[in-house]
C-alpha cells in the first residue's frame, strides 16, 4: 500500500494515542509510581495522575476491600524513602510467607534479609532532594486485620519539605494531602522533637483541616513521631516506650507556658485520634559517609536493625493495622479514590488561603498595622474639619485639605518600622491610597449633605408645588371648572403625603427607601422642569441659577483636581 502524507499523519496520531495509553498502564513489575506531581517549572500547581491512580485502586483484587494507608512525611534528606523501603521489604516477605505458611510469627526476623541491597522507592545518599510529589507502591498488599478480614495496605512516600525548590504552599499541600489520605502518618524528624517541628505540624495540619468539611470527630487518624538518630538513650530508651515519654513532655501543657505554646499543643492534640512516638538510633557512619552504600543491613548498626525489627512489625501487625476512616466510616479502595480526587480539586481551587512562612505572615501583619495607623491619622485630621458636627465647606477647600492630610498619612506609613522590605510594602501603600480615596469620597458625601441649598431642595420644591397647586385649584373653582379643580386637589394631597413621608424618614430614620424615592422624584422635577426654566422665574430663578453654578463648579473641581493630586502624589513616590 502506498504511503501518503495523510496516512503518515494518521499513523502518527495512532502512535501518539498508543503512547498515551502506555503512559497510564501500570509497570509489569511492582514499583513506586508518582500519583501527584508538583509542577515547579511554571506555577507550582499540582497534577493528579488520575488514570494511574484508578489502575491501582480500581483493580478488581482490591477495589472493594477496606484499605490502610501508611504515609511518611517530613523534611527532605532525612531518610524517609530509605525507611519506607524496609516497610516494603516486610510487606513483600509477609505476603509471600502468608501464602506458604499461613500466619507468621511477628518476631521472626527473616524478613530483614541483611545481605540484600535496599530497593523499591527511589533513595540515595547526599544532600540533594530525590523525591517529587507523592508516590505510592503500584501493587497494594493484601493482609488480614484482627477480625480476619482481608485489607489492602498502601505505602505512600512524599516529597521532602523545606528544600530550595519548594514554596511554603508546596510543603503545606503535600504534607496536608498525605495526612488526609493516610490512616497512619509517620512524621519523620531528626534527633529530637523541636518547637519548630511542632509549629510546622500545626501549619500543615491546619491547612489540611481547612480543606475538610466540618465534623465533630477529629480530622486525622494516627500520627507517629519518628525521631531518627536519637542520641540520648540515657534519658529515654529507644523504641515506643521511650518515645512516648519524650512525646508527653513535648506536648505537655502547663500554666507557666505562654498562651501561644499552649494553643499549639492543644491544636495538635485536637487534630489526631492517636499520637505516638518512636525513637530510632543512628544507623552508623557507613550509612552517613559511604557514597557507595546500597542499603544492606550488614552495613548498618545492630541497634538500628533491632529497632527496625520492633517498629515495622508492630505497625503492620494484623491486630494493629489502622483502617482508613473518614467521618467514622471505613473506606474501600474505590471510595478512597473519590476522596483523593475531591481533595486534589480543593487544593487546586481558590477557596483555601495561601499559606505563608512565618516571616511573610509577620511582615504582612506588620504592614497592615502600619496601614491602620496611617488611616487613623487621616480620619482624625479629616474629622476636625469636615466631621459630622462641622459646618459645610466648599468642595475645593475640602479637596485641598484631603491632599494635605493624605500626604501626612502616607508619611506616617513610610516612617513606621516595617518588615518585608520596600517592594513588599508597596502593595500596602497602594492599599492605603485606595482606602484614603474611599474615605475622602465618604467625607465628600457627608459634606454635601450639609449644603443647605441641596438638603432643603426636596421640601422647598414640594412646598412650592403645594402653593402653585393651591393657587390653580382656587382659580379653576372660581371659573367653574370643578373637575380640574378636583384633580388639583388630588395632586395637592399626593404632594402633602410625599412631604410627610420625606419629613418622617429624615426625622426617624425609618422608611428610608420611601424617602429616597421622594428625593429622586423631586430631583427629576428639578432637573427637567424647574432648572431649565429658571430664567423665567425672576429673582427666584436667579437664586436657582446661582446655586446650580456653585454645585457645578464644585463637581468640576472635584473631578479635575483629585486625579491631578493623585498623579502628583505618585510622582513624589
Amino acid at each position: 500500500m502506498e504511503t501518503t502524507p495523510q496516512n503518515e499523519h494518521n499513523e502518527h496520531q495512532q502512535q501518539q494515542h498508543a503512547g498515551h495509553v502506555e503512559d497510564v498502564l501500570l509497570p509489569k513489575e511492582p514499583q513506586a509510581v508518582r500519583v501527584v506531581e508538583v509542577v515547579e517549572d511554571t506555577d507550582h500547581s499540582f497534577e493528579l495522575n488520575t488514570e494511574l491512580l484508578e489502575k491501582i485502586l480500581l483493580d478488581p483484587k482490591v477495589a472493594d476491600k477496606k484499605v490502610a494507608v501508611i504515609g511518611v512525611a517530613g523534611a527532605y534528606r532525612k531518610g524517609k524513602s530509605f525507611l519506607l523501603n524496609f516497610f516494603l521489604r516486610y510487606l513483600t516477605w509477609r505476603s509471600k510467607a502468608d501464602k506458604v505458611m499461613g500466619e507468621v510469627e511477628l518476631d521472626n526476623s527473616q524478613w530483614m534479609s541483611p545481605n540484600s541491597p535496599l530497593s523499591g522507592f527511589s533513595w540515595r545518599g547526599g544532600s540533594e532532594r530525590d523525591t517529587n510529589g507523592i508516590l505510592i507502591w503500584s501493587e497494594p498488599f493484601i493482609m488480614k486485620d484482627k477480625n480476619g478480614e482481608e485489607i489492602a495496605v498502601l505505602l505512600m512516600d512524599t516529597q521532602g519539605a523545606f528544600d530550595s525548590q519548594s514554596t511554603v504552599k508546596d510543603c503545606a499541600t503535600i504534607f496536608a494531602l498525605s495526612t488526609m489520605i493516610s490512616s497512619v502518618q509517620i512524621y519523620n524528624l531528626s534527633q529530637n522533637i523541636q518547637e519548630d517541628d511542632l509549629q510546622h505540624l500545626q501549619l500543615f495540619t491546619e491547612y489540611g483541616r481547612l480543606a475538610l468539611e466540618d465534623s465533630a470527630s477529629k480530622p486525622f487518624q494516627s500520627l507517629l513521631f519518628l525521631v531518627r538518630d536519637w542520641s540520648f538513650p540515657y534519658e529515654a530508651e529507644f523504641g515506643f516506650q521511650g518515645g512516648q515519654r519524650v512525646l508527653d513532655r513535648r506536648l505537655e501543657v502547663s500554666e507557666k507556658q505562654h498562651a501561644e505554646l499552649q494553643q499549639l499543643r492543644q491544636h495538635i492534640r485536637s487534630c489526631f485520634e492517636d499520637i505516638r512516638c518512636f525513637l530510632m538510633p543512628h544507623p552508623g557512619l557507613k550509612v552517613a559517609t559511604n557514597p557507595n552504600f546500597d542499603g544492606k543491613l550488614v552495613d548498618i548498626e545492630n541497634e538500628f536493625q533491632q529497632q527496625l525489627g520492633v517498629m515495622i512489625p508492630r505497625l503492620l501487625d494484623s491486630h494493629a493495622l489502622v483502617h482508613k476512616e473518614i467521618n467514622g466510616q471505613k473506606m474501600t479502595c474505590r471510595e478512597l479514590l473519590e476522596y483523593f480526587k475531591a481533595y486534589m480539586h480543593i487544593f487546586r481551587g481558590q477557596d483555601l488561603p495561601e499559606p505563608k512562612s512565618m516571616l511573610m505572615a509577620t511582615a504582612e501583619a506588620n504592614n497592615l498595622a502600619a496601614v491602620a495607623s496611617a488611616r487613623a491619622v487621616y480620619q482624625r485630621e479629616m474629622e476636625e474639619v469636615c466631621g459630622g458636627d462641622t459646618p459645610y465647606m466648599s468642595t475645593n477647600e475640602l479637596l485641598e485639605h484631603h491632599d494635605r492630610v493624605k500626604n501626612i498619612a502616607i508619611r506616617e506609613f513610610r516612617n513606621a518600622r516595617k518588615m518585608g522590605g520596600v517592594d513588599f510594602s508597596m502593595q500596602f501603600l497602594e492599599r492605603l491610597e485606595s482606602d484614603l480615596q474611599e474615605s475622602y469620597e465618604n467625607y465628600l458625601k457627608v459634606n454635601n449633605g450639609k449644603n443647605l441649598f441641596k438638603s432643603m431642595r426636596t421640601p422647598t420644591v414640594l412646598v412650592t408645588l403645594m402653593i402653585i397647586d393651591y393657587i390653580f385649584q382656587e382659580f379653576f373653582q372660581l371659573i367653574g371648572l370643578d373637575f380640574i379643580a378636583g384633580l388639583c386637589s388630588s395632586v395637592l394631597c399626593l404632594v402633602i403625603g410625599a412631604l410627610g413621608v420625606w419629613a418622617y424618614s429624615r426625622y426617624s430614620g425609618h422608611l428610608r427607601e420611601a424617602g429616597g424615592y421622594v428625593d429622586d422624584a423631586v430631583t427629576y422635577v428639578w432637573t427637567n422642569f424647574i432648572s431649565p426654566n429658571a430664567n423665567h422665574l425672576g429673582p427666584l430663578g436667579g437664586a436657582i441659577q446661582m446655586g446650580e453654578a456653585l454645585g457645578a463648579g464644585n463637581r468640576t473641581a472635584n473631578a479635575t483636581a483629585a486625579p491631578g493630586a493623585a498623579d502628583g502624589l505618585r510622582k513624589r513616590h
